[in-house]
């Protein structure tokens, strides 16, 4: 343990590290106790194992499956922290993680809601080995009959839009996920769960991401009922051309399996409404463009306005500077207080009386 935790620094072989690490880990496999009592000490080494210790890492998260797989009630907590080895620098580590990671979710050791995400990362992978092991992942994940993919798929889509992806690969990953949902109630009810994002975006790049995923939706007439019925939640993203060109292509496909005339008026009426509120919206976007504009030349002039305020209070305040002191003596000179005279006065008088006394003084000799 002390050479494990390593808190003064003592050790500082990899080697003895490595071996220490699997000596815990062997330890903790056997009593539910100890493995309880080590497992912050256990997260802590991996978290702070050096960068070039791939090897420290790896061997750790392998056995981390071994103590889910032992003592799951007590790994729970740390899941999130086992998932975030999909995101190590090396290779190694990400690999071995994933494989520890289908081996736990496939044998519903670990739960996959809240950090799928991280799973759907992995298909666009720079490893070509980590990509094929997220995607024969799902593909057993689509083998239940529970459709654990039809659940995850929401949070997915929100937990994807908010990351910074390019979008192209936001798309790819989302276009395999999808393929995953044939079933025409599934496709209704993730067409519905989809609309009712659009007001909770904050982003016009997350609307443009909900409205991709629409558009890979099969169509029906539910879902075109879904789209007119709740039109006002997403008719103010129609101006951008991303998201109107989705909408548009899943208008499309709805028109080439319309087979009732109410269907295709619907589609007509549909089409209209987007038509006018891109124009609108598009219209509104150049005037708030504009009013931007204005604002900022009238902050610029406010600013240069200001500046010149203050550079002529300087040169008021300069000039009176330099007059105060000579309107300061005119005014001492004209207001001395009327005592200070008379005190002079007196001592005036009283040299002539002196002076005066002197003289008689003189004079009687």
């Amino acid at each position: 343990l002390r050479v494990v935790a390593n808190e003064d620094g003592s050790y500082s072989s990899p080697v003895l590290m490595q071996s220490a690490t699997l000596a815990l880990c062997k330890c903790m496999c056997i009593s539910k106790s100890f493995c309880e009592k080590h497992l912050s000490l256990l997260f802590s080494v991996l978290a702070k194992a050096p960068n070039d210790d791939q090897d420290l890492r790896a061997n750790i998260v392998v056995a981390l499956g071994d103590l889910a797989f032992r003592f799951p009630n007590e790994l729970e907590p740390y899941t999130p922290k086992i998932y975030a080895c999909l995101r190590d620098k090396s290779i190694r580590v990400r690999r071995h993680t994933l494989m520890v990671l289908t081996h736990l979710i496939l044998n519903d050791m670990v739960k996959v809601k809240g950090q799928v995400c991280e799973i759907a990362l992995c298909l666009q992978d720079n490893e070509s080995t980590i990509r094929d092991m997220a995607r024969l992942l799902f593909h057993e994940l689509s083998k239940r009959t529970n459709s654990p993919i039809y659940n995850l798929l929401p949070d997915i889509v929100s937990q994807l839009s908010q990351l910074d992806l390019k979008q192209e690969v936001f798309r790819e990953i989302m276009q395999f996920l999808l393929s995953f949902i044939k079933k025409d109630r599934q496709n209704e009810m993730l067409l519905e769960k989809l609309v009712l994002r659009f007001p909770k975006c904050t982003t016009i790049n997350q609307k443009a991401d909900l409205a991709y995923c629409i558009a890979q939706l099969k169509v029906n007439e539910k879902g075109i009922k879904c789209l007119n019925d709740n039109f006002k939640l997403y008719k103010d993203a129609l101006f951008d051309e991303d998201v109107l060109k989705n909408f548009m292509y899943f208008i499309a496909k709805a028109k080439k399996n319309a087979t009732k005339p109410e269907t295709k008026q619907t589609l007509q009426e549909l089409e209209e409404k987007f038509t006018e509120c891109a124009a609108a919206g598009m219209e509104n976007v150049n005037a708030s463009k504009k009013a931007a504009r204005a604002k900022k030349r009238a902050a610029r002039r406010v600013a240069r306005k200001k500046v010149e305020w203050e550079e002529s209070d300087e040169e008021e305040n300069a000039e009176a500077s330099e007059s105060e002191p000579e309107e300061y003596e005119e005014r001492d000179e004209e207001n001395r207080p009327a005592n200070v005279q008379a005190v002079k006065s007196e001592k005036s008088s009283t040299a002539k009386r002196r002076s005066g006394r002197s003289r008689s003084a003189g004079l009687t000799a």
